[in-house]
């Protein structure tokens, strides 16, 4: 699977919390959103 780089502009607020949960999960934050990403369209595809 190729790569390509998204950006996404976010609150501050909300980039604490992901920082924060990534940091729980041991991930990076690029990591989180990408699983969070695969996730959704996972379920996306499976109610669609």
């Amino acid at each position: 699977m190729n790569s390509v780089i998204i950006t996404v502009r976010t609150s501050e607020e909300v980039k604490k919390d992901l920082d924060m949960i990534a940091l729980n999960e041991n991930r990076s934050l690029n990591n989180l959103i990408v699983t969070i990403l695969l996730k959704y369209l996972d379920n996306y595809k499976k109610e669609n």
